[in-house]
């Protein structure tokens, strides 16, 4: 299958410049080049593009509303800013409709490999229906507390990073959003950051206050959906702990420690993203789970893929850490990428089932949480008790 990707900038020179540096790439990449937003659109109406990297600042049409009219149209399409803009007001427009957001100057090779992980998303969901709805979602609904808390938090007098650090840190749309928005060219410098707690630094009180209270970015699940899904935030908080605390055990860099708290938090989003795009299929499963079918068919029976897909294809479409969106993908047995050493996949997979086996996770749960060999394969069996150990005593600090 063809890869298409569609530049659009209204400097002739700069496409030209973006031609020759990826002339390289013409053998396994279609590309082509316009200077303006009616043109693309033409261009996307004839024959369709898997990726659509726009300017910000052009004359007509700017990048914020032909990537919104890109989202409306041709919603499969992968959506990135690469721009210069520094109007913070033209930036938070831009927000909503695009997935990444490149600031110029960009290394090619950055681009290069920004472009190649968003072509790769194509074969991770195989419904062109459940990608449509996944790529058109502009942030994931927070739980109604959390979301509650930030903003109370946010209007007081004197609100606390801390604090903020901590709301956001337990509540997988809220993270998932920030992450998207630090790990792009959105605040000027893109990070490769993986914990809730450094993006709210990064982002700042002023940023936060604009994205959340002004600009409506966060928003909170209606309450009866909320209810139904509640156990998934208590279980995901948890396996991020647990997560974090093997990752401590091996003496892994503090990246990794972090990517295994994010990849814990967020393995379980595809359910949230499930539940506020396909409502009544996600009603139909709860009330009446096919007993006899694998849990893993039933979903992609009714939705079309799997929650761990979905989560994973999402986190993708936003640019966050690749071990992170792998984690999310592979938290259910079999795992679909390489494991050759401890990894995020691997302390999620661990966290997950003992997080289920203490608390639980109704209708949610899932009896194939743990590839039963992956540990065995990478040497690393023997440090079950020792990580459980570790695990133990986040609860017995619960209990304090």
């Amino acid at each position: 299958m063809s890869n298409r990707i569609l530049f659009v900038d209204d400097e002739p020179k700069l496409l030209k410049g973006l031609e020759r540096s990826l002339r390289g790439m013409r053998d396994q990449w279609e590309m082509h080049f316009v200077t303006g937003g009616p043109e693309a659109l033409e261009a996307m109406a004839r024959t369709p593009f898997d990726v659509v990297i726009s300017d910000m600042r052009m004359p007509g049409m700017d990048g914020a509303q032909l990537l919104d009219l890109v989202r409306k149209r041709f919603s499969e399409t992968v959506r990135m800013v690469l721009s210069g803009q520094a109007d913070k007001d033209a930036i938070f427009r831009a927000i909503r409709p695009t997935h990444q957001y490149l600031s110029k100057p960009c290394d090619i090779e950055e681009l290069k490999q920004k472009l190649k992980c968003a072509l790769a998303l194509r074969d991770v969901l195989d419904s062109p229906e459940l990608k449509q709805k996944v790529s058109q979602m502009e942030a994931v609904p927070s739980l109604p507390l959390l979301y509650r808390r930030l903003r109370n938090e946010l209007e007081s007098t004197h609100p606390s990073l801390r604090e903020v650090g901590d709301i956001v840190s337990r509540d997988l749309g809220m993270t998932a959003k920030l992450l998207q928005l630090v790990n792009s060219g959105f605040l000027g410098t893109a990070s490769c950051l993986s914990s809730p707690q450094q993006a709210v630094s990064i982002m700042g009180i002023d940023n936060l206050r604009t994205t959340v209270l002004s600009g409506g970015l966060f928003s909170e699940l209606p309450e009866p959906l909320a209810d139904s899904l509640a156990p998934l935030w208590k279980h995901a908080y948890t396996t991020a702990q647990y997560a974090q605390a093997i990752a401590r055990c091996e003496e892994a860099s503090e990246v990794v420690v972090q990517n295994c708290f994010a990849a814990g938090l967020l393995h379980e989003i595809g359910w949230i993203v499930l539940a506020s795009t396909c409502g009544d299929q996600f009603e139909a499963l709860c009330s009446k789970p096919n007993r006899d079918l694998p849990a893993a068919k039933q979903e992609k029976e009714i939705f079309g893929g799997t929650h761990a897909l979905v989560g994973a294809y999402l986190l993708g479409l936003w640019g966050l850490p690749y071990s992170v969106v792998d984690a999310v993908a592979g938290h259910h047995a079999p795992s679909p990428v390489a494991v050759t050493g401890f990894c995020p996949l691997l302390a999620v997979q661990v966290a997950e089932r003992w997080s289920q086996e203490r608390y639980g996770l109704g209708r949610f749960a899932e009896d194939d949480a743990m590839d039963p060999g992956l540990l065995a394969r990478v040497g690393l069996q023997d440090r079950l008790p020792v990580w459980q150990q570790q695990c133990e005593a986040i609860e017995e600090h619960k209990q304090s």
